[in-house]
């Protein structure tokens, strides 16, 4: 390896430690001595000492490049927290609209430093606005870099150096002098709405997502994401280098190969990153490619090590903070694992010899190749942050992906001919139509298959993969040193270990697993009941970096669970629902039951009641109270009788194995308390999750000191409203209970006794 591929190791190791790891304060410091360690290096051979004193070196400017950007930039933003300001700024993407608030992206230019900023509005709708567009509004500021004590590190990835929330109106005052630079953001956006135009349903969500990077509408469409994510081929529409790929293979057919056509490929490669948004992933891609085109212009061959790390130096200087990017993180994972195995996969497959060879045995082989060396160092890091190895992700792309890229290139120009000749367009989108139908039925098939994914909320599944990789890292050691031993070997112990995982499910299921897990989830609750016979989940939703239902449906099939018997809602409010229409298409559900008079978020009750209806789940409206068992699980539900809002009216669940009982209050305040005391349905509990996450507002003393639990769960994460309040805090200490956090303690697991 040269020069610059150990320049970029250091680089981004020091920055990667920066970002996840390392003291503000101290990386200075630390840089100074990396420096000065690197003179080491000048006794030790030629070799030794140039990697030496490289990576050392490249280091310590990693570490005072991340130091530098947070001092210079995200600093003075950090300082503005928890005040009000006015600001004017310049639109620089189109809004982002959800069915719960808008967000903006803006360079602030007057009331705050001259950074990017996410601005959000979560009550009422933003003016429509266009990239160019100058606005001016109140906000009141937030951190980036602290939300329940982790970095935001997808806002300072995307060099988002302030947060802030309308507090009123938002005036558009303007246009800038510069907004025609924004013109390939106009290119996008014409893209969707010929989208919008050409297809329907579905596959105009499908499409627009994979023509242009714009995942929104597929993130609202529950049973297309989670199909795609379970089957392992969200990289599919988030643009990549397979994009810039087909784009190059496409002028290649219609013009040819040569310089000519590289110069042409170069404009139309910067003008597709900029109409994507300029992801990690895509401008990682364009870069290569324009590297491995330019180098025979100068006489160079193109070196795919070199490109890469080209590349990854050239996005970390302009932002070190860009290496807290999960896109980042994969793309370049994937792109290290085709420099690492490919040759060697090319040449194991290409001398096997199997009887009468046939092109769709090498396209089988080839696809299977490219699919190990694309995820061999990427499998990690997916599973860090989603929890999940999908499994059946090598088949999914073996029938889709040449699809897929017909369909890519086949979209646009569908859509430039829809401005031309729309009845022509007209006939090719519905052809085009069917291939898209054959991926999203694909996906949905492979997506709900039994062991689709490995979860790694499971110790087992945990393991087995820290087991895989230890096998890999001792076949390549010794296949170094000389020993002979087939790449079959290690392939065969790692089935051997996974299918052993898959069994443990169905072993422990008979064994019998009884416990109350308060999953994290944010500023939401999720409570999961589990039994030998079944499961129980109370609640379903969380704040907006969590999906309570990816949550617990990852954690029961963990468990074994394949189906819920009852997801009980204690009402409808988005922190306590907002991941059940997930929950409800991961998995068989019998029951769905809420409160009788919910009133709720009315989108939010119409696509659950709509979910449930495809799905075959029975709705149950509680209005009296209504008492149950699952194995050795017994329920109790109650509904308070008050006037006060859906917080006071919501289910009261107590939860009980032998030896264990759980009351679990949702947002029930001290009105609901009062309720149930007085009639009698409130006795000595174990565990209390407390109600309102915490808030002043429940959790009183003639309640507490009538079920007195030796400990009190507490589902919160970070939040503006103060919760847990300081006094609740004090008032359980006082009267003997253990408090836990989710946002401090993770999700609490509490085990029943043991079955027999």
């Amino acid at each position: 390896m040269g020069k610059l591929v150990w320049a970029a190791i250091g680089f981004a190791a020091a920055a990667l430690l920066a970002e996840y790891a390392l003291p503000v304060q101290g990386l200075p410091y630390l840089a100074a001595a990396l420096a000065a360690f690197s003179l080491v290096g000048l006794g030790l051979r030629a070799p030794l000492r140039q990697r030496w004193m490289t990576v050392l070196l490249a280091a310590a400017l990693g570490l005072l490049s991340w130091w530098g950007r947070y001092e210079l930039r995200v600093a003075p933003c950090e300082a503005l927290t928890g005040q009000k300001l006015t600001v004017t700024g310049r639109v620089t993407e189109y809004p982002q609209v959800s069915e719960d608030y808008s967000r903006v992206t803006v360079r602030l230019t007057e009331g705050a430093p001259g950074e990017k900023a996410w601005l959000y509005l979560y009550h009422g709708e933003l003016p429509r606005l266009r990239p160019g567009d100058l606005i001016s509004g109140e906000i009141k500021a937030a951190s980036v870099m602290d939300r329940g004590g982790a970095r935001m590190h997808t806002a300072t990835s995307a060099g988002i150096c302030l947060r802030g929330y309308f507090t009123g109106e938002v005036t558009v005052t303007g246009r800038d002098r510069t907004a025609w630079r924004y013109f390939p953001q106009e290119i996008s956006r014409t893209v969707k709405e010929a989208c919008e135009r050409l297809f329907s349903g579905r596959t105009a969500v499908f499409m627009e997502a994979l023509l242009t990077g714009d995942k929104q509408a597929l993130y609202d469409d529950v049973e297309l994401y989670e199909s795609m994510r379970q089957s392992g081929v969200l990289h599919a529409v988030a643009v990549s280098g397979m994009h810039v790929f087909v784009i190059i293979c496409f002028l290649e057919m219609l013009f040819g190969r040569g310089r000519r056509t590289s110069l042409l490929c170069l404009p139309v490669m910067a003008l597709f990153v900029l109409m994507s948004g300029g992801g990690a992933s895509v401008v990682r891609a364009a870069l290569m490619q324009t590297i491995y085109m330019a180098a025979p212009m100068f006489g160079r061959e193109g070196d795919s090590s070199s490109g890469l790390s080209a590349a990854l130096l050239f996005l970390l200087l302009l932002n070190p903070m860009a290496v807290g990017g999960v896109g980042l993180q994969l793309s370049f994972a994937c792109r290290a694992g085709y420099a690492v195995f490919l040759p060697g996969v090319v040449r194991q497959i290409g001398g096997r010899r199997l009887l009468r060879r046939s092109r769709l045995a090498d396209h089988i082989l080839g696809s299977l190749g490219n699919t190990f060396c694309a995820t061999v160092f990427s499998i990690p890091i997916a599973a860090f942050y989603f929890g999940a190895v999908p499994l059946l992700s090598p088949l999914a792309n073996l029938v889709t992906l040449p699809v897929i890229e017909v369909c890519f290139a086949g979209g646009y120009v569908l859509c430039a001919l829809s401005a031309l000749v729309p009845p022509l367009a007209a006939a090719g989108a519905a052809v085009l139509s069917l291939g898209v139908r054959w991926c999203t039925g694909v996906y949905g098939v492979l997506g709900r298959a039994p062991f689709a994914c490995l979860y790694t909320a499971d110790p087992l599944a945990a393991g087995w993969l820290v087991f895989a990789y230890v096998l890999l890292a001792a076949w390549l050691i010794l296949r170094r040193r000389g020993v002979k031993i087939m790449g079959v070997l290690p392939v065969e112990l790692g089935i051997i270990g996974l299918c052993a995982v898959l069994l443990s499910g169905s072993v422990r299921l008979a064994l019998g697993r009884r416990e109350i897990d308060v999953l994290d989830v944010g500023q939401g609750e999720c409570v999961l009941c589990l039994d030998r016979d079944g499961a129980v989940v109370v609640d379903c939703g969380g704040s907006e970096l969590y999906n309570a239902g990816d949550a617990a449906a990852d954690r029961l099939l963990a468990a074994g669970k394949r189906r819920v018997d009852a997801l009980i809602l204690t009402h409808l409010h988005e922190d306590h629902a907002n991941g059940a229409e997930t929950l409800l298409y991961r998995m068989p559900v019998d029951r769905l039951i809420l409160p009788a008079d919910a009133d709720g978020n009315e989108r939010l009750t119409d696509r659950l009641l709509s979910m449930a209806e495809r799905r075959g789940t029975e709705v149950v409206y509680l209005s009296e109270p209504m008492d149950g068992a699952l194995g050795d699980l017994s329920l109790s539900l109650v509904l308070p009788r008050t006037d006060g809002d859906d917080n006071e009216r919501g289910i009261v669940v107590e939860a009980a194995y032998p030896g264990l009982s759980a009351l679990i209050m949702g947002d029930g305040g001290v009105e609901a308390e009062m309720d149930l005391l007085a009639r009698g349905f409130l006795r000595d509990t174990d565990v209390l999750v407390v109600g309102h996450h915490g808030s002043k507002s429940a959790s009183g003393p003639l309640f507490l000191n009538t079920v007195r639990p030796e400990l009190a769960v507490i589902s919160v994460g970070y939040n503006s409203y103060g919760q847990p309040a300081e006094e609740i805090l004090d008032r359980l200490e006082r009267y003997g209970a253990q408090v836990l956090r989710t946002d401090r303690d993770g999700t609490v697991v509490l085990p029943g006794k043991r079955m027999d």
